[in-house]
């Protein structure tokens, strides 16, 4: 039985912890805020914007499975300061970019610092809480990051319309450097002889070489479909909320820039929302494929209602973007999978191998929508920006269905673990 003061200490380290994620989600997210201000500033199309955008992704899926191998070997607090660090300068940076390749840079740089974030964050919860509290655990974690999120879009575009985008992301380099601190002072692994998910480091346990590793995982066909799983309940976020929402409601239906923004923040408060919920449901009901399979289907009809239904209110499209938000939040139960369906001494490395498809697909998908887009562009353009119409939009955003589509088959397909990890 834990004692009380093991549950208050587990419980305070991950949530600290998981302000990384929090602060790393304003990163992630924060192109839906600025790319009218990229547009404009450096003269990008969306194709470019979503070209930079990208390269978060990019370098993020590069070093994703090398930082879960590493994971499994050393301390996760020293790589969630680290990662901390370098996240902030790519702030900075983004801030001071004079050009689209030195923004490139900073966004690069900022991706390299998303490798270690969520990873490290439930690598350690994975040591301090055990295999069935992991689903409630997830969707807390989550619950932070897209409390970032949130931040990352009416907050963020109410200081870029009051200060310029410049100085309103040194103001966010500032927020990061007060959370660096809290971390270092608080941020601890489990000891040893309490840890639930050991390291391959402890007393008694095999090391597994990287190739041998690698190997393991993907022959795991559970680690293919939980990624393409969370990749494509993923893409709300990582296209619409994180990249080209405002833009979409501002530009195919007339909303001013803060409803546009309010609109688009809905996906990040559905997710506080469901994350949660999802998560306390998928343990106590001891089911993973159930609930993941049913949020798939309803998110499908959701975003099928959004981009071809009639012209709604700003309400309607509050609430239509809440549910989005809600319903795709299934996708942390994703994680809990991963780590019930691999062994314990590879817990980090099997969260990087599953992150890599996560990460790796919207690398592709946000440039990808940025020219359907423009596919059908008429060439219409204000203040050096283009301006596209709901066809347009229709045209790019049709990723997103196809990948519920994905989503479905991929829960229809996965065997239920029953929160039960595997020897």
């Amino acid at each position: 039985m834990e004692s009380t003061h093991n549950k208050i200490m587990a419980w305070l380290v991950v949530l600290i912890a998981s302000m990384f994620f929090f602060y790393e989600f304003i990163q992630m997210n924060m192109f839906n805020s600025l790319a009218l201000s990229f547009e404009e500033s450096f003269h990008l199309s969306a194709m470019q914007v979503g070209l930079v955008s990208a390269f978060y992704f990019l370098s993020d899926s590069i070093l994703l499975y090398p930082t879960g191998f590493v994971l499994d070997r050393f301390s996760s607090r020293k790589m969630i300061i680290l990662g901390m660090i370098m996240c902030i300068a790519g702030t900075l940076l983004i801030a001071e970019a004079s050009n689209s390749w030195f923004l490139v840079a900073a966004r690069f740089l900022a991706g390299m610092s998303s490798a270690f974030c969520l990873l490290s964050i439930l690598r350690l919860a994975a040591q301090w809480f055990p295999s069935h509290r992991m689903g409630q655990v997830t969707g807390i974690v989550v619950t932070l990051g897209m409390l970032g999120g949130t931040f990352s879009q009416v907050p963020l575009t109410m200081l870029i319309e009051a200060q310029g985008w410049r100085e309103a992301l040194k103001d966010v380099a500032w927020i990061g450097v007060a959370l660096l601190f809290l971390m270092i002072w608080l941020v601890k692994d489990a000891p040893e002889h309490r840890r639930f998910a050991a390291l391959q480091t402890d007393s008694g346990q095999n090391k597994i070489d990287f190739w041998h590793s690698l190997k393991l995982l993907a022959k795991n066909k559970n680690n293919w479909l939980v990624g393409m799983y969370i990749c494509t309940m993923n893409l709300p976020i990582m296209i619409l909320a994180g990249l080209f929402g405002s833009q979409f409601m501002q530009q195919a239906y007339g909303f001013s820039a803060i409803q546009a923004s309010t609109i688009s923040m809905m996906i990040f408060v559905g997710t506080i929302v469901g994350s949660s919920i999802f998560g306390f449901l998928s343990d106590y009901f001891g089911s993973r494929r159930v609930p993941m399979l049913s949020a798939a289907a309803i998110s499908f009809l959701v975003f099928a209602v959004i981009m071809y239904g009639p012209h709604l209110g700003y309400l309607s499209y509050i609430s239509l973007f809440f549910a989005l938000g809600f319903f795709t939040s299934s996708q942390i139960i994703g994680y809990p999978v991963t780590q019930e369906s691999n062994r314990s001494v590879l817990v980090g490395s099997a969260l990087g191998f599953v992150s890599v498809l996560i990460m790796g697909l919207p690398a592709l998908l946000q440039p990808l929508t940025g020219w359907l887009m423009q596919v059908s562009w008429s060439g219409q353009t204000q203040n050096g920006a283009a301006i596209y119409s709901l066809c347009d939009y229709q045209h790019g955003l049709m990723v997103l269905l196809i990948g519920f589509v994905i989503s479905i088959i991929c829960a229809w397909v996965l065997p239920e673990t029953y929160g039960h990890k595997i020897p």
